[in-house]
């Protein structure tokens, strides 16, 4: 494939990201004027974000295997079609219940955007290329999501709630055009497997039985958990309790997710310069650290968003280091069925995002207290967990030599 085609790829790959990347983020800073309009509770609004990580989590493990079953083009056209629909129905729904359908469809849909462009976009280069376009992809997606709650707040505040979701639909119709116009299949007939159900079976009986797999997934998932909670949660309880301005609090949810950020674009750099294991034990001490602060700062100054604000962005920046770096270390436990691990982890890791954000929200009681459970939790759970994976791990490396 020559340098044009492998360009118009990565492209169109990057603007069918685009729309899976805000959708989950843009309206989040319209979450106090959506609850009013729909007169609705705190906790019932939450479930836009709850039922949409539900709909990504179930779509995951199918999207991959019916792909090298019949090829990436119809399960692509599939996944934005069915994003589509669910956008627009966000975008006239008159009743929560028919916003929470539209969110639904949104994430099955969605959940095909990740799962087939990471898919294509191993197809379309060769393997040297196709890791340093995904490294290109991971420097772009996170400053897409860091922007797409400022975008959100200025469109809630200019045009109202529903032009985020608006918003969403446009990016989800340019996607599907220029697929239409321009995706050609890149998985060849010669290079697709036969869709054997007991063979599909037994590579998901395998992950599950693998103990140390779990044992990082669960990780990734509480730490990931933690972070869209408190994204979720914060939405409501800034604004609506603490009286914080619309106009700031974007700004407030858009450092958060620049921790994250600038974790992601340090990550490389710090491997580097001190190593895996350094990296690794600095992420778990960030993530730990901060979090722990957070909580006590919460405790202290129960009415101060700006100091939870600042932990938890220093929370994001170790959780995004740890993640960066057990996620493949997860997918490695299990090389020969990468696409199975790819999918569980992330069904799991969002399944458990859903969950964490419904129970915040069905807690929910005006106060910052049952965010700090969760952040409390979560920081209890992750050291003692990978401090027993590192040493059976290195346990290993010793009975091996």
């Amino acid at each position: 494939m020559n340098r044009k085609s492998e360009l118009k790829y990565l492209l169109l790959i990057i603007i069918i990201f685009i729309a899976a990347c805000i959708e989950t983020d843009i309206y989040l800073p319209a979450f106090p004027d959506m609850m009013t309009w729909f007169s609705v509770s705190e906790g019932a609004i939450q479930n836009l974000l709850t039922w949409n990580f539900i709909g990504i989590c179930l779509s995951g493990p199918f999207y991959g295997p019916i792909s090298d079953a019949i090829g990436r083009k119809k399960p692509l056209f599939f996944a934005l079609a069915l994003f589509l629909i669910g956008s627009v129905i966000t975008i006239f729904a008159v009743t929560l219940n028919q916003m929470l359908v539209g969110r639904v469809l949104q994430g099955l849909g969605s959940g095909g955007c990740f799962t087939l462009g990471t898919a294509i976009l191993f197809d379309a280069f060769q393997k040297e290329k196709a890791i340093k376009a995904l490294n290109q992809l991971n420097l772009v997606i996170p400053i897409i999501m860091s922007m797409a709650p400022l975008l959100g707040g200025y469109l809630n505040l200019t045009f109202g709630f529903r032009s985020n979701f608006l918003c969403i639909a446009l990016f989800v119709l340019i996607s599907l055009i220029l697929s239409v116009c321009f995706f050609k299949e890149t998985l060849a007939p010669e290079k697709r497997s036969t869709l054997q159900i007991k063979s599909i079976l037994g590579d998901y009986k395998k992950a599950f039985l693998s103990a140390p797999f779990w044992q990082l997934t669960f990780v990734l998932c509480i730490m990931f958990g933690a972070y869209i909670a408190f994204l979720a949660g914060s939405a409501i309880l800034f604004v609506v309790e603490f009286e914080m301005s619309k106009v700031i609090f974007p700004f407030v949810q858009g450092a958060i997710l620049g921790g994250w950020v600038v974790g992601s674009l340090s990550l490389s750099r710090a491997i580097k310069k001190w190593g895996i294991f350094n990296v690794k034990k600095a992420g778990i001490a960030l993530s730990a650290i901060f979090g722990t602060l957070a909580c006590l700062l919460a405790l202290i100054f129960p009415r101060d968003p700006y100091l939870l604000t600042a932990t938890m962005t220093f929370y994001a920046f170790g959780a995004n280091w740890v993640i960066g770096l057990y996620f493949p270390e997860a997918m490695e436990l299990l090389p020969e069925i990468k696409g199975v691990t790819s999918s569980l982890m992330t069904s799991a890791r969002l399944l458990v995002g859903a969950l964490t954000v419904g129970i915040l929200g069905s807690t929910y009681n005006g106060t910052i207290y049952p965010l700090v459970i969760v952040i409390a939790l979560t920081v209890a759970t992750i050291v003692p967990t990978l401090i027993l994976y590192e040493r059976k791990q290195q346990n290993k490396i010793v009975i091996s030599e």
